[in-house]
């Protein structure tokens, strides 16, 4: 990625994360991905490999890391590495200083209507809708896979007639 107003501060401890999926067969039946790692280099110093930090919720599984960059870094560079022959998708990538907290929001690019938010331990939470655009659903995304955590169902009551 080539940002040039993106920097990373030096000698400052920062939180890195991402979701990783590998294809493990369906239900998957792996506690943990070993077939790829994530690795943040600064031109000078580069980070121990990443690993996995909970169990595969969905076929996904959450990594994070922490590194600190050196006093004379110019560049950051994120490697992802993936050992075996098949696909391997990283998503939700995010760094951010280490004391901090981020939240990130996901829009539907044709309606704009959110639907995911990330908290600060880079979990989601998805929204739903029906054709109207009334939200109807609201998932969290948890360490034991994603639960629904409030559904609603409201619809105009249509005029009632009495026959004899």
């Amino acid at each position: 990625m080539m940002n040039a107003s993106f920097a990373i501060p030096a000698n400052k401890k920062m939180l890195i994360s991402a979701w990783v999926h590998e294809e493990c067969g369906t239900p998957c039946t792996l506690t943990t991905y070993a077939n790829n790692s994530i690795q943040v280099s600064d031109g000078v110093t580069t980070s121990d490999a990443m690993t996995p930090t909970g169990p595969i919720i969905e076929g996904w599984q959450r990594y994070e890391g922490t590194f600190t960059t050196a006093a004379n870094a110019t560049s950051l560079s994120l490697n992802f590495k993936n050992t075996s022959s098949s696909p391997i998708y990283f998503d939700d990538i995010r760094i951010h200083p280490f004391n901090a907290n981020m939240k990130s929001y996901v829009y539907d690019p044709v309606n704009l209507r959110l639907i995911a938010e990330l908290d600060a331990n880079n979990y989601a939470t998805f929204y739903e809708y029906d054709e109207e655009g009334t939200l109807i659903r609201t998932k969290a995304e948890t360490r034991e896979g994603i639960k629904t955590i409030k559904e609603t169902r409201s619809a105009k009551q249509k005029k009632l007639t009495t026959t004899n």
